[in-house]
């Protein structure tokens, strides 16, 4: 990462409201299981570890799995050629 990539990613980011992550959610079949949902799996994220990503997929299986080798928590930061490719990709599958 360059070091105007870090300039700007300071400046940008924004604190998180925890209350809608702590909210209990109520999801339906209907709706919430009519989309497919793909899941892209940070393999060197230090925030979620693989093995917490991979018990949410075990607790709410998705379409498919992708596997960013290489990405933190921010791929978007950390690998965004990659993310875009499997972003088309899954552009493509739906």
């Amino acid at each position: 990462m360059m070091t105007q990539d870090i300039a700007l990613a300071s400046v940008s980011m924004r604190p998180i409201p925890l209350a809608p992550i702590m909210e209990k959610l109520s999801l339906t079949a209907e709706n919430y299981g009519s989309v497919r949902r793909y899941f892209i799996q940070t393999l060197d994220d230090r925030m979620l570890s693989p093995d917490a990503q991979e018990k949410l997929v075990r607790q709410n299986p998705p379409h498919q799995v992708f596997k960013l080798k290489g990405s933190d928590h921010c791929p978007f930061f950390s690998k965004p050629q990659s993310l875009c490719k499997i972003l088309l990709e899954i552009m493509q599958l739906s």
